[in-house]
């Protein structure tokens, strides 16, 4: 006996429509009425059109969108529910995923049904007949207005407390020259430079920030030091100096429990230490030495061998220079120095 060679598709769809009693017209309106209902129960707006641009259906949120119930809306194009700039750019765009099929994803602002205009993400496919060939496109829209009003909100606020650790910084600052009439303005001016030779060196902007914030506070400690000691015209004796040396362990002290958003305590604990190993309060050395703190050094030198002080005249940019280079690789880390050369070799001047 020979085996049956299998029913034709024809033959399986004339049978099963035997079995249900049923035609093919009617298979088909209850199959695209199963799909329109899976469009509907979608929230975001799904549409679809043929190569000509012209709308072939939609889902029931993108009949809230355009205020169009589908039945208006099919056989219209964009130019007849949008804008005139709006529709200019739908067009231009599903012109241009019509000659290179497939996806396209952009973002668009769109007008809704009331009036309100909305962030959206479209997201489109071309779709093809059952001969290959192009038939159309399908497209959902993702609203990303809250999003977005959310991120600006943010950013706002960031900014807000940006400006309000900046503030707070100044004053803390501002705090620690009062008292100091002889440094008045040392740190303002060691946080230029530092800012320059960072920027030099070609460092991320977080650190650049970081190591002029820091150099704005390194001198902080000094709120805590007798000021007949900070202002003495002569020269110090040791127990005066062992006090003085303490400024950079007590402004650890007062930043340590804020927290900013880099290591801006340790930074100002480290403004003294010294590559070889001689600085202070730690002893550290090499790259055991913060980065940050090792521009902060190089600068802060600088600007108090140029600049006057109660127990000498100001001794001028070029004896500041001169100190170092002679110490460049040995108390001061090398291309840090080599940094601060290259920035007054193109003309800096300390304010």
């Amino acid at each position: 006996m020979n085996k049956p060679t299998g029913t034709t598709n024809v033959n399986k769809c004339h049978f099963f429509n035997i079995c249900t009693g049923k035609t093919n017209h009617e298979q088909l309106n209850e199959q695209l009425h199963f799909l329109q209902t899976i469009l509907d129960s979608i929230p975001s707006p799904i549409f679809y059109k043929d190569k000509t641009g012209v709308y072939r259906g939609c889902n029931t949120a993108f009949e809230t969108y355009i205020g169009l119930d589908r039945t208006n809306l099919i056989g219209k194009s964009v130019f007849d529910i949008s804008p005139q700039p709006l529709a200019q750019k739908y067009f231009e765009m599903d012109n241009e995923l019509f000659d290179n099929r497939g996806c396209q994803i952009y973002e668009s602002k769109v007008k809704y049904a009331d009036g309100s205009i909305h962030d959206v993400i479209f997201n489109k496919a071309t779709y093809a007949n059952t001969s290959g060939e192009l038939a159309g496109l399908v497209g959902t829209m993702f609203d990303v207005s809250k999003h977005k009003a959310t991120e600006l909100a943010l950013k706002e606020t960031t900014e807000k407390l940006s400006l309000i650790l900046s503030q707070t910084v100044q004053a803390m600052s501002a705090i620690a020259e009062v008292r100091d009439i002889y440094t008045a303005g040392h740190q303002k001016r060691v946080a230029d430079l530092s800012y320059a030779i960072a920027s030099e060196l070609g460092l991320p902007a977080q650190t650049i920030k970081a190591i002029k914030t820091a150099a704005l506070l390194h001198d902080l400690g000094k709120i805590s030091i007798p000021s007949e000691i900070l202002t003495k015209p002569g020269k110090l004796s040791f127990h005066e100096f062992e006090l003085v040396k303490d400024h950079a362990q007590l402004g650890y002290e007062i930043l340590k429990s804020i927290d900013f958003p880099y290591p801006l305590a340790e930074i100002v604990r480290q403004h003294h230490e010294r590559i070889d190993g001689s600085g202070y309060p730690q002893g550290l050395s090499g790259e055991k030495i913060l980065l940050e703190a090792r521009v902060i050094a190089v600068a802060d030198v600088v600007e108090a061998i140029s600049s006057h002080r109660p127990y000498r005249p100001a001794l001028g940019i070029d004896t500041a220079i001169a100190e170092i280079k002679r110490l460049q690789g040995i108390a001061f880390d090398a291309k840090v120095v080599s940094a601060c050369l290259r920035v007054f070799d193109k003309g800096y001047s300390l304010g």
